[in-house]
């Protein structure tokens, strides 16, 4: 890039920092080469993703070859964790010097004389080295005692990227046995010369290296990305216009490139919230890739618009201080400050170069705009900038924050033209600052590790409770009303046993995001079964990455204290700044899952049954929850199948029925809504949210639907709202009617009628018995009263057949039961019964009657053969008398 001293191995000085870094480590990889120094230190090199590690790492293994004609070898920490699981399982500290030299010998194979091994990406496997390794302070003690003395032949030079965790391994007891070395930040200029040499001269020259240096951060391999992928885009789009702007940052992919974990090139969502503060529509486009003070000519030229907006996020200004007063300024005013807090020399220079950095990025064409909050904003966004270079050196970003910008007053200048510029705050917001510290407020003076037990120690109410607090502190209960959701975190670690909170969470309030917190940043697909119950009840997961975790392990664990001073209210600037970032890249992180969401199973199943449920009897779906406790999901819908299949047979018995009982409609009850019921049972079962079943039942809630909530164990109803008011009665009426059929011929009607009832009995128990008793209960109750009706009518029958006249009898019943069996339902076969008695009445009436004259005419008879015997007369007038007597 642009004018500077690069080298065969691809290192280059792009500053004097840069050189002055490289020559150091050179310095003490030659001393110890050599033996030509009293004492030794380890050199450890520290810096982001993009910066230049591996780059230097790459040098030094071409300055031990051709330099010094020593043996170099580049390796990543995982193989020599690897080499020491796999030979030993574990070592003492004091063990690690011997058994990094047989490392180099046989994996590397340098079995004689010197070597210096580069190691680089110690942070990816450093957690699993100080478990491996036995130690007291640090892991990596012993090996820098040795590389101190000179006693070991393999001399280690560490590569890492800045990182809380990691602060055991350079600092405390290895601190003085080592050096510590940040690669610094690219300066702009030398950006600036880069795209001169790309476009030749241009207008947009300085304020395009301002993006690409915010975009970058200062770093090398990010800057060299930009200018190769979206400089010359740039470029085309502002000659063309704001429009060709804006659809160049909301379509262009290489943008959304991740700097580190969830943090992009550049953030699209936090644009789209910029553009929505501005009036002028084409301003924020514009301003968003010519960073800095843009002279108004510029921006009405490109945008197409008299820039004229000022307010929270634009400012403008035609009065503005010189680059170099305000550094100066600052560079002695920090000097003082350093004098009197006591900070230490090294801290002070890497203040001020960071500082000058930052600023050399504001600024156009050596001019800064004069504007007390540019300044204050900007002083903030180098603080968090600080945090990320120099994360093992707090000194640094103390000397930062000492700095007053409203006492910082040079001399203003009148400019050709007046200025427009998108504030720090708002650049920040769009180019991440992606390696501030995520720790904020009280959490910063506790280990990571007892942060983050402290947090997945809680219960599920109190984490509920001290992230209710924190996210109403930090105002995401806008984003929740807005969207209609209600926001969770979850330790991923305490995952498992947080599901049936979040269940009964979810089913009370509706529409639940999680945002599951992965602190180590796993690679495995742990919490994957965890996972797959919440996205199978419905419920919007969104995974955080290790930074944004560590944001909110910080809140809670404030929360988790419960001290005034370690309050959100309570926070500095700098803090503050670094939640309003942190903040940004949770929304997006949940709108982002919302956006992507799927139905889940919970809710797929829960339209079904409810659906379902509105066909089928209140009865059986009564039933069929009372099961679910006795059968389980799967067997109740082996259940519900063998109903659908007993449901034909039942159906044609009820028919008969409904026929027999006389004229009523039976509801119709599809055997395919059964089918469809039995479905959904079955997909709830062979799902891993079956396994919630039973544990929800402290929630105060339903899903709508009475089987679901028994099948999760949400509601269990009771057993005589399902069987006493179904079942019971049926049952009742079929033995009533059983018995009462016993007193009614079993031919004909009766017969017919008789083996239905035995068929529709020998379901007893099952559902669809109570399937029966809604699709024909008022055929059966009138089947029971009218069966009633008829058998006291065809019991006062007989009771008048038995007045008849003997010889008749038995011809009448015939004749009386042969009607009634052969009747086409009961209303027919009473109709006849209550005709037959009146006309049975008749003939008993007659036959009563008849017998009278039949005695009178018998007694007459009597008399004449009395008097005939008597008078010795023929007994003429008795037999014609018998001849005239008969019953017609």
């Amino acid at each position: 890039m642009g004018s500077v001293r690069c080298f065969g191995s691809g290192w280059c000085d792009y500053s004097r920092e840069h050189e002055a870094v490289r020559r150091s480590v050179e310095g003490l990889v030659e001393s110890y080469v050599r033996g030509s120094s009293s004492e030794y230190w380890m050199p450890v090199v520290v810096a982001p993703y993009g910066s230049g590690k591996t780059a230097l790492l790459r040098h030094l293994e071409w300055f031990c070859r051709e330099r010094l004609g020593v043996g170099a070898a580049r390796v990543e920490f995982s193989s020599l964790v690897n080499f020491i699981l796999e030979r030993y399982g574990s070592i003492h500290e004091s063990d690690l010097p011997r058994v990094v030299e047989e490392y180099v010998s046989e994996v590397l194979r340098a079995r004689e004389g010197l070597f210096v091994l580069l190691v680089d990406e110690v942070e990816e496997s450093y957690d699993i080295f100080r478990g491996v390794v036995e130690h007291e302070t640090s892991p990596l003690r012993g090996l820098a005692e040795a590389i101190r003395n000179r006693s070991t032949r393999v001399y280690v030079v560490l590569a890492l990227g800045p990182s809380s965790t990691l602060k055991e391994a350079v600092f405390g007891p290895v601190a003085w046995r080592s050096r510590i070395y940040t690669i610094p930040l690219l300066p702009k200029k030398i950006i600036e010369e880069e795209i001169a040499s790309l476009v030749g001269s241009s207008e947009f020259l300085g304020l395009l290296a301002n993006m690409v240096w915010w975009a970058s951060k200062g770093r090398v391999a990010w800057a060299r990305f930009l200018l190769d992928t979206v400089v010359p885009e740039l470029l085309k789009a502002l000659d063309r216009g704001s429009d060709h702007v804006d659809s160049l940052l909301t379509s262009n992919e290489a943008l959304t490139r991740e700097i580190v974990d969830g943090v992009p090139l550049f953030d699209r969502q936090g644009y789209r919230e910029l553009r929505r503060f501005v009036d002028q529509p084409g301003l924020v486009p514009v301003l968003a890739v010519l960073v800095g003070p843009v002279p108004r000519s510029i921006v009405s030229r490109v945008a197409g618009v008299d820039a004229y907006a000022v307010g929270p996020i634009v400012g403008s200004t035609r009065l503005g201080v010189k680059l170099r007063d305000f550094l100066d300024e600052v560079a002695a005013w920090a000097e003082k400050t350093a004098k009197i807090r006591d900070f230490s020399e090294h801290d002070l220079e890497h203040a001020l170069s960071l500082l000058e950095h930052v600023f050399q990025a504001l600024s156009y064409e050596e001019y800064l705009p004069y504007d007390p909050q540019f300044l204050r904003e900007a002083l903030s966004v180098a603080a968090d900038l600080a945090r990320e270079i120099y994360n093992g050196e707090p000194g640094v970003v103390r000397v930062i924050e000492s700095i007053n910008p409203d006492i910082i007053a040079p001399e203003p200048v009148r400019l050709p033209e007046p200025v427009v510029y998108l504030r720090p705050s708002a650049i920040a917001r769009i180019y991440p600052v992606a390696g501030s510290s995520p720790i904020v407020g009280c959490a910063k003076k506790s280990t990571v590790d007892t942060l983050i037990k402290t947090v997945e120690d809680l219960a599920p109410e109190e984490l509920t409770e001290y992230w209710r607090k924190a996210s109403e502190a930090i105002g995401l209960k806008a984003l929740e009303e807005k969207r209609g959701v209600r926001v969770y975190v979850a330790p991923l670690s305490a995952l498992e046993k947080l599901v049936p909170y979040l269940a009964c969470e979810h089913v009370g309030a509706g529409n639940v995001v999680v945002v599951v917190l992965d602190a180590q940043n796993n690679a495995e697909p742990v919490g994957n079964a965890a996972v797959s119950v919440l996205e199978d009840l419905g419920i919007t997961v969104a995974r955080a990455g290790a930074r944004l975790s560590m944001f909110v392990y910080s809140l809670l664990f404030n929360q988790a204290i419960g001290l005034q001073n370690c309050s959100i209210e309570a926070l500095g600037p700098s803090d503050r700044r670094t939640v309003s970032i942190y903040v940004e890249l949770l929304k997006s992180l949940v709108l982002e899952a919302l956006a992507s969401r799927r139905q889940g199973l919970l809710e797929r199943v829960r339209e079904k049954l409810v659906r379902l449920e509105e066909r089928l009897p209140d009865s059986l779906i009564a039933h069929l929850a009372v099961m679910v406790e006795e059968k389980g999901a799967e067997g109740l819908a082996e259940e519900i199948e063998k109903t659908a299949s007993e449901y034909r047979n039942v159906a044609h018995v009820v028919d008969k029925i409904t026929r027999i009982a006389g004229p009523a409609h039976a509801a119709d009850i599809p055997e395919r809504a059964l089918r469809e019921l039995a479905e959904a049972v079955r997909a709830l079962a062979s799902s891993p949210m079956a396994s919630l079943a039973g544990s929800l039942s402290s929630c105060n809630a339903s899903t709508g639907s009475k089987i679901l909530d028994s099948l999760l164990g949400l509601s269990r109803p009771a057993e005589s709202e399902a069987l006493g008011s179904a079942q019971d009665r049926l049952i009742k009426i079929l033995d009533s009617a059983a018995s009462m059929l016993e007193e009614l011929p079993d031919k004909g009607l009766f017969s017919e009628l008789r083996h239905a009832i035995t068929t529709l009995s020998s379901y007893k128990g099952s559902p669809v018995l109570s399937l029966a008793w809604s699709i024909a209960g008022e055929s059966l109750v009138r089947l029971e009263e009218r069966l009633r009706a008829l058998l006291m009518l065809y019991t006062g029958l007989l009771d008048l057949v038995d007045k008849l006249p003997s010889n008749v009898r038995e011809e009448v019943v015939g004749a009386l039961v042969g009607d009634l069996a052969g009747s086409t339902n009961l209303e027919e076969a009473i109709s006849y019964a209550e005709d037959a008695r009146k006309s049975i009445e008749k003939l008993v009436s007659k036959a009563e009657s008849l017998s009278i004259v039949e005695a009178v005419e018998k007694k007459r008879a009597e008399i004449l053969n009395r008097l005939s015997q008597i008078f010795h007369a023929e007994p003429l007038i008795a037999e014609e008398h018998e001849a005239k007597v008969g019953f017609e």
